[in-house]
C-alpha cells in the first residue's frame, strides 16, 4: 500500500480494516470516513467468529473521522469512483443509475 494519509499500513492490515468496515455492526452508518487511533502496525484482533476487530494497531479502535477537503472534492471523488470501477471490472452496464448521473 502506498503512503497516502500520513500513516502507512501494510496490505494485511489494510485488508483487516476493510473487512471491519464492511462487517462490523459499529460501521453501519453511510457517508462516513472511518479511522483508527493508535499507530499503524501489523496488529489486529480476530473475534471468536473469525471477524476482525480493532485492527488499528497498538490496540487502536475504529472511530468516525472528519473528511479532508481532498476527500470531499467532487472531481477527486469522480476520479476515485472511475478508478475503483476499473479496478474491480465494473462496466457501465453494471454501475448503479445514481452513479451515472453523479
Amino acid at each position: 500500500m502506498k503512503y497516502v494519509t500520513g500513516g502507512y499500513v501494510g496490505m494485511e492490515e489494510a485488508g483487516e480494516r476493510l473487512a471491519q468496515v464492511v462487517d462490523d455492526p459499529q460501521c453501519t452508518k453511510s457517508d462516513v470516513y472511518w479511522s483508527w487511533n493508535g499507530g499503524a502496525q501489523q496488529i489486529g484482533r480476530w473475534s471468536e467468529d473469525g471477524k476482525p476487530r480493532g485492527a488499528g494497531g497498538s490496540g487502536g479502535e475504529i472511530f468516525e473521522n472528519t473528511q479532508s477537503d481532498a476527500v470531499r472534492d467532487r472531481e477527486t471523488a469522480k476520479k476515485m469512483w472511475e478508478l475503483s470501477c476499473k479496478a474491480v471490472g465494473l462496466t457501465d452496464k453494471d454501475k448503479p443509475k445514481a452513479a451515472e448521473s453523479a
